[in-house]
């Protein structure tokens, strides 16, 4: 069941500062405790959150004292978030609701529990829940609008094979079964696109949804981007490392209620690495994300009047 936003949202939102410019989308910015979490209020059904791409490393916060844990950044999905925002209101007019954690991973990281995120700091505790809440802040927002929409939950990862991992809660070795088997309730029943499976324009199975010729994986695909789950790439095989889907993915998507469908998408380092490759992949998506919804949300213009060109 999805959590209510907290009453620290509402006092935000009445600080709120706004920014505009040409070439970006007009926002509402709204920061948390000491500006460690950034929340920007959209105005279409995408919400998008940034959760390990943060620089900042205050001294009152001690490193995170977990063994083992990943502690490394996401190495510029801000900047690729951004621009996603800014090129699909350069295209429409609307623009997602963004969420930023700017704490450096070795300080917090909201894509885990609080116990593990957050080391008994806090600081980092305050920052963990300000993150959560403006997600469902968002979602919640999406939700009484739009009566539904998509979350994504951005990352970058550093595995040897360079593709774009696309995580619905599903795993590697669920990934490998036959469309009938995926296509059994009891195997969408935790997907992070349980909403969209139960209700989708074109009446399209799970492993349609998954890999068939119009899921996000294959759309990417046909513009240039080695994809898994995709319709050329529809698992990852026996022993190739894949994202799944994490705690961001699982607590804020369809998975655990509500009409808000969620994937989790892990961006390899080369990509992010080349600013060209940066800024064509942040426009390219854009156009992805836009025509995915028009496909499985918002075919008619009426309710959500998306303008896609491709």
């Amino acid at each position: 069941m999805k959590k209510k936003p907290s009453g620290t949202i509402i006092l935000l939102l009445l600080i709120s500062s706004y920014i505009y410019s040409q070439d970006s989308a007009p926002v509402v910015s709204v920061k948390g405790t000491n500006e460690y979490i950034e929340y920007i209020q959209g105005n279409m059904p995408l919400v998008i959150s940034i959760p390990h791409d943060g620089y900042l490393k205050p001294d009152s916060i001690p490193e995170r004292s977990c063994i083992n844990c990943a502690k490394n950044r996401d190495i510029f999905t801000i900047e690729i978030g951004t621009s996603i925002s800014n090129f699909i209101f350069q295209k429409t007019g609307f623009y997602p609701y963004l969420i930023i954690n700017h704490l450096h991973r070795t300080r917090l990281d909201p894509n885990r529990n609080i116990e593990e995120a957050a080391s008994g700091n806090k600081q980092s505790e305050t920052a963990w829940a300000e993150f959560h809440n403006f997600i469902d802040c968002a979602v919640k927002d999406v939700q009484d609008k739009y009566g539904k929409g998509l979350y994504i939950d951005l990352h970058g990862h550093r595995h040897n094979i360079r593709r774009i991992e696309l995580g619905y809660m599903v795993s590697a070795e669920e990934l490998r079964l036959d469309d009938d088997f995926l296509n059994d309730e009891s195997f969408y029943e935790y997907s992070s696109i349980r909403h969209l499976i139960e209700d989708n324009i074109n009446s399209y199975s799970y492993s349609e949804l998954l890999r068939g010729p119009y899921s996000f994986g294959t759309l990417l695909e046909e513009s240039g981007y080695v994809t898994v789950p995709s319709i050329n790439h529809p698992y990852p095989e026996e022993g190739e490392p894949h994202f799944s889907g994490g705690f961001n993915t699982g607590r804020h998507s369809s998975a655990a209620g509500g009409t808000v469908d969620g994937i989790q998408i892990e961006l390899d380092l080369d990509l992010r690495l080349d600013p060209g490759r940066r800024k064509k992949f942040a426009e390219d998506v854009s156009d992805i994300i836009l025509k995915y919804l028009k496909i499985h949300y918002f075919n008619n213009l009426d309710r959500f009047p998306l303008i896609v060109n491709k």
